[in-house]
């Protein structure tokens, strides 16, 4: 089953001091770059190419930030892969709530409001690079299922580039092969929002609207004028029918050979702040 909110590691004494500052005085780049710098003098071994490697970040973004070259500030899900890498931790609701200053601030604006702390889902930031593959993204969805999936499913479904992508996420030990089915290594994680967005698109176009007469899927949209107390609590009825569903994907009760994938969401429908780009 793979489960999502929008780092497969070792666990290393006091690495979580490196980023227990308060950032008070700092900027991103400068508590990014102290944590660097840190983990660096502690692991003398590891080159930038296999932090690079680890944490899904180009070798040239680290070598900017060591040497105090990088221009602006990076994109969250860049300061999240990095933070995890450094710290070996892959908890997501620790790592957004661990942090102070500038980079606290980030996490927390950019990856607060995903996190529900009653799941224990984890972020590996190799496994968010691959990802933002479409073809990739959804073979990997059928093999996190409970029953994996097989070679000629993935063929039927996405053909000869579905077979490489498979391969690939073998090759570099995302999923792996048992009695000729394929299963996922790590079924429960989070990934950035802005990817699992991205592949928004090509996942309601999935949805088999012929089915609807079957009793197989369910479809609705709804919309109303309601304030901000309305909003709160249907976001708190969907956040329970998530929890709920989630324990019935889990249940051994209910396990069989249907892949199946529920979407849930829910936002305003502000206008934007310049509304004349629509004329």
């Amino acid at each position: 089953m793979l489960t999502q909110q929008v780092f497969i590691s070792q666990s290393f004494d006091n690495l979580q001091s490196i980023g227990r500052s308060s950032g008070e005085g700092m900027t991103l780049t400068g508590q990014l770059k102290g944590m660097l710098d840190t983990y660096l003098d502690r692991h003398p071994n590891v080159s930038i190419n296999a932090l690079a490697m680890k944490s899904g970040i180009g070798a040239t973004t680290l070598r900017r930030l060591k040497n105090d070259d990088i221009k602006g500030d990076p994109a969250p899900h860049t300061v999240l892969s990095l933070v995890s890498a450094l710290t070996n931790e892959k908890r997501l609701s620790v790592i957004v709530e661990t942090y102070d200053g500038p980079l606290g601030e980030v996490l927390k604006s950019s990856f607060g409001p995903f996190v529900e702390k009653s799941l224990n889902h984890s972020f590996k930031a190799d496994l968010n690079s691959f990802l933002r593959d479409s073809t990739s993204y959804f073979v990997f969805k059928l093999c996190a299922n409970r029953n994996g999936t097989t070679w000629d499913e993935i063929e039927s479904n996405y053909g000869k580039i579905g077979l490489e992508k498979l391969n690939l996420l073998e090759k570099n030990h995302l999923i792996q092969q048992k009695e000729k089915r394929y299963y996922a290594k790590d079924k429960d994680f989070s990934l950035d929002p802005a990817v699992t967005l991205s592949h928004l698109p090509q996942l309601v176009s999935h949805f088999k609207l012929e089915e609807a007469a079957q009793g197989n899927n369910l479809f609705y949209t709804m919309s109303e004028s309601l304030n901000e107390e309305g909003l709160q609590k249907i976001k708190s009825i969907q956040k329970e029918a998530v929890k709920k569903i989630i324990d019935i994907m889990k249940s051994p009760f209910y396990e069989g050979d249907i892949p199946y994938f529920s979407l849930n969401m829910c936002d305003s429908q502000k206008l934007p702040d310049r509304p004349e780009i629509y004329q």
